[in-house]
C-alpha cells in the first residue's frame, strides 16, 4: 500500500475551518492523476491534473469518509474504491489525490496524496483498488 502525504495548505486550512470531515453531508473525493503533487505548493485541485476520465475511469470517486474521536484522537476513514478498465485502458496514473468537494471558497481544497512509486496503466479488464487501510489520517 502506498503511504499518504498531506498537502501543507490542508493543515492551514483544517486551523481556519474549511474542513469538515465528518461523513453527514461532506464529500471527500478521489481521483487519479499522474502529475506529480507539490505538498508546499499545490493548494486546490486545479492545481494537480486528473487523468482523462473514459474506459471505466469516471472521475472523481465519493470515498464516503467518516471522521471519529476516541480519548483525543481523532481518525479520518474512508471505503475502498475499484476502478476497472472497461472498453480500453485508464491511465496512466500514479498518484490518488484527496480533495474535500463541499467548500465553495477555496474550491476543491486539496488534503493528502497517494504515490504509487511507477507510472500505472490499467489494460481493458483490470482493475486498481484505492485502499485506504484502516484510516486515512489521525489527528492526535
Amino acid at each position: 500500500m502506498a503511504a499518504y502525504n498531506k498537502f501543507q495548505q490542508f493543515v492551514f486550512d483544517l486551523g481556519r475551518g474549511v474542513h469538515q470531515l465528518h461523513g453527514a453531508g461532506h464529500t471527500l473525493r478521489a481521483y487519479l492523476s499522474n502529475t506529480a503533487p507539490d505538498a508546499a505548493l499545490h493548494a486546490v485541485k486545479a492545481d494537480v491534473a486528473e487523468i482523462a476520465a473514459g474506459n471505466g475511469y469516471t472521475g472523481p470517486v465519493d470515498i464516503e469518509n467518516d471522521y471519529t474521536e476516541t480519548g483525543g484522537t481523532g481518525t479520518l476513514t474512508g471505503v475502498d474504491k475499484i476502478i476497472t478498465a472497461a472498453g480500453g485502458t485508464v491511465g496512466p496514473f500514479r498518484y490518488v489525490v484527496l480533495f474535500n468537494d463541499d467548500p465553495a471558497a477555496p474550491a476543491d481544497p486539496l488534503i493528502g496524496w497517494w504515490d504509487y512509486g511507477s507510472a500505472i496503466t490499467l489494460q481493458d479488464g483490470e482493475s486498481f483498488t484505492i485502499d485506504f487501510g484502516a484510516s486515512i489520517l489521525t489527528l492526535t
